[in-house]
């Protein structure tokens, strides 16, 4: 299998995937190590570009001439096992018995046995506690490798009325130190299965970034990519109403019409671009297939 096949295949992602959640809960010389394998992953593997759409409203195109994003919490998407995970007790409980010196055989039931289970429970309820926290007060902003889904620009565009913006994905890590984490598309979800009371921080933190990237296959023509920034970061720009933030973005390279753009949305963002020197887009109607075509509108480099 060549390299370009394993590119196309996605399998790296995976591994990415792992190199980024090392980046941030791994030891120093862990996260040091992730980090230079995140930076080379981002130069070989993946889109030079991702994209955010958006509808067809004035107030979405200021946002982007803001060089702003909206950052939402999990407990606003749409899919229902969003930033959700399975929990295996069985499993977590037989680990913590194993924690036991001497490795003696416990009989269910017994005091060392009672005593585990107890201390599994507090600390699930713990756990639990901290994971339904982080679906109200993490941002996430949700991107794509696609600018041509028919889905995305049907569900996301209003129905080829909006706009599809691009962004340099080396250019969002340089300048705002944001890591962009590819989605990783499944049919098991993501299971929590062992308890470990020394490392329950960062295991907490672990699988909330694994569930919050990870989704059913039937999304995966979304293609997508997240930026996760936590409460801190947010800070005062967090609206508690909304569960969300108005976060800093880098200037878009393009900006992309839909198909079916209206004459006054069209004109305001060939403004836009015109002003800022921004390549312009607009998507055509393919005349014998189901796909779009992007054509140039204005350009100001190659």
């Amino acid at each position: 299998m060549s390299n370009m096949q394993n590119i196309k295949d996605d399998d790296w992602k995976e591994t990415l995937h792992s190199e980024i959640i090392t980046s941030l809960t791994g030891s120093f010389e862990e996260k040091r190590r992730a980090t230079i394998q995140v930076g080379m992953y981002y130069q070989c593997s993946a889109p030079a570009s991702l994209y955010k759409y958006y509808g067809d409203s004035l107030k979405r195109l200021d946002t982007v001439k803001d060089n702003k994003m909206w950052y939402s919490a999990p407990c606003n998407f749409n899919d229902v096992f969003d930033c959700e995970i399975t929990v295996d007790e069985k499993a977590i409980m037989n680990d913590a018995l194993k924690m036991i010196p001497g490795n003696i055989p416990v009989r269910p039931g017994s005091r060392a046995w009672k005593s585990v289970h107890e201390t599994m429970k507090r600390e699930l309820r713990s756990f639990r506690s901290t994971f339904e926290k982080l679906r109200y007060t993490m941002g996430v902003a949700c991107l794509s490798e696609s600018d041509t889904s028919l889905l995305m620009w049907a569900h996301y565009a209003d129905n080829h009325r909006g706009m599809c913006v691009e962004y340099d994905l080396m250019e969002i890590n340089n300048q705002l130190n944001f890591t962009p984490v590819p989605v990783v598309y499944s049919d098991d979800r993501v299971c929590f299965n062992t308890l470990n009371p020394d490392t329950a921080k960062n295991d907490s933190l672990s699988f909330f970034i694994r569930s919050i990237t990870s989704k059913s296959r039937d999304w995966s023509y979304e293609r997508e990519w997240r930026i996760i920034r936590e409460d801190t970061a947010c800070g005062e720009r967090w609206n508690k109403d909304k569960n969300g933030a108005l976060l800093d973005m880098i200037c878009p390279s393009s900006i992309i019409l839909g198909c079916a753009v209206t004459a006054e949305f069209e004109n305001a963002v060939r403004k836009y671009c015109e002003d800022y020197k921004i390549n312009l887009y607009k998507m055509e109607k393919d005349r014998e297939q189901y796909q779009l075509n992007k054509k140039a509108v204005i350009m100001f480099d190659s």
